[in-house]
């Protein structure tokens, strides 16, 4: 049911999406609906948290499975696995409601921030290992470089769905690699 709920809300967007799309999609009558979630916005703020949970889980997965902490990050910077490039044509549900509604919503602003911090959180906790097993240099400051490499994450993701090309996204994976390996002095 909730999995039918936020597939609408993906395709339509939260504001084009309507109590009777709901219904339709999960076969609840409107009183159920609103009985179980309580509002449309109730209901698309918890779909919106199991759908932050279950991405900070998949990247959190992507970078420690790697033993090498540095790969792990970089190859999750241009989603080296491809596992995480799943997601459907209208693009990431999280990156798509901040940029509709987190100058509107202060709930949804809220939940794109502690995204970005956690995944600021999780590469610089690798990047300090990374740092501590000589894998990159002691003058690499974890913090930084890590905000600098979850926008370029955003950045590679922007590319893919935007249809760029094969050619073209693998081309960009590469110069990002390289400029990432430059600048740690590798």
């Amino acid at each position: 049911m909730l999995k039918a709920a936020r597939d609408r809300f993906w395709r339509r967007g939260y504001a084009s999406t309507s109590i009777q799309d709901l219904t339709d999609a999960t076969g609840l009558g409107t009183q159920s609906l609103y009985g179980a979630f309580g509002s449309k916005r109730d209901l698309f703020l918890r779909i919106l948290d199991e759908y932050c949970a279950r991405q900070a889980t998949g990247l959190e997965a992507a970078i420690t499975e790697d033993p090498s902490p540095w790969h792990g990050v970089t190859s999750a910077v241009v989603f080296e696995d491809g596992g995480r490039m799943d997601l459907p044509p209208q693009g990431c549900l999280m990156a798509n409601s901040a940029a509709a509604l987190s100058t509107q919503d202060d709930e949804v602003r809220a939940r794109a921030c502690r995204s970005y911090a956690g995944s600021v959180e999780l590469f610089a906790g690798r990047i300090r290992q990374a740092r501590e097993s000589g894998e990159i240099g002691d003058d690499v400051d974890p913090e930084s470089t890590a905000r600098a490499l979850v926008a370029v994450m955003q950045g590679i993701e922007f590319l893919h769905k935007a249809g760029i090309g094969e050619e073209e996204f693998q081309r960009a994976k590469t110069a990002v690699l390289e400029m990432i390996e430059r600048s740690v002095g590798r």
